[in-house]
C-alpha cells in the first residue's frame, strides 16, 4: 500500500513539474524578431518575415491591448528598447512570459484598441474546458478546410474575449473582409 502512495505521489509531482510549452516556440520567436534596424525615426520599416494576425498585452489595469506586429515593433522601439537587449527578447516577454505592460503607454483614448475580458466568457471557459469552448464558438467553414469562427452566437461585447481565449491558446485568427469570416487557425499552421 505505501509502494503504490509513493508512486502516485511520485507520479504526481513528475507530472506538476512538466514544463508547459509557450505559446510562441523560440523558432516562431526567431522568426518574428527578424525586423531589421531602424537607424532614425524616418526610416522605413521592412516588412515581417510572416504576417501574425492580432497580438494580446496585458496592461496593469486589467485591460487587453491590441496591436499588430507593426504596432508591437514600433511600440517597443518607442517604450521599451531601452529595458530590453533585443526586440527578441521583447517578443519572448509578452509573447510567451506574460509581460504587464503600462497603461499609460497608451495615451490616446482610443488608440490602440482595448478591452476588459468579459465575465461570462471568462467563466464558460473555465467551466467548458478549451476544447469544448473551441467547438462551442467556432464551425467547419463552406470551404470545408478551416475553421470559422461561430458569429452568428457571439454578441458583440464577448467577440474580443473569445478571440483572446483562442490566442492564448495558440489559435490565431485570420480575417476575410470581403466575405465577412474570421478563421480561426493553429498558429503553428501560419508559420509552416
Amino acid at each position: 500500500m505505501m509502494n503504490k502512495i509513493l508512486t502516485l505521489l511520485l507520479f504526481c509531482f513528475l507530472f506538476s513539474c512538466e514544463k508547459k510549452e509557450p505559446a510562441f516556440s523560440k523558432e516562431m520567436i526567431e522568426i518574428l524578431s527578424e525586423r531589421g534596424e531602424l537607424k532614425n525615426n524616418t526610416e522605413s520599416l521592412p516588412p515581417p518575415p510572416i504576417s501574425f494576425s492580432d497580438v494580446y498585452l496585458l496592461t496593469n489595469n486589467d485591460e487587453v491591448v491590441i496591436l499588430n506586429e507593426n504596432e508591437l515593433f514600433f511600440f517597443y522601439k518607442k517604450d521599451y528598447y531601452t529595458k530590453f537587449k533585443s526586440f527578441k527578447e521583447f517578443l519572448n516577454a509578452v509573447l510567451n512570459n506574460g509581460f504587464v505592460v503600462e497603461k499609460k503607454m497608451f495615451k490616446h483614448p482610443n488608440y490602440p484598441r482595448r478591452f476588459k475580458l468579459n465575465s461570462k466568457i471568462k467563466k464558460e471557459y473555465s467551466d467548458l474546458g478549451f476544447h469544448e469552448f473551441l467547438k462551442k464558438y467556432s464551425k467547419l467553414s463552406s470551404r470545408k478546410v478551416a475553421l470559422e469562427l461561430n458569429k452568428s452566437i457571439i454578441k458583440s461585447e464577448e467577440y474580443l474575449t473569445i478571440t483572446y481565449l483562442l490566442y492564448k491558446n495558440k489559435y490565431d485568427m485570420s480575417r476575410d473582409c470581403y466575405l465577412g469570416k474570421d478563421y480561426v487557425e493553429k498558429r503553428v499552421d501560419a508559420f509552416r
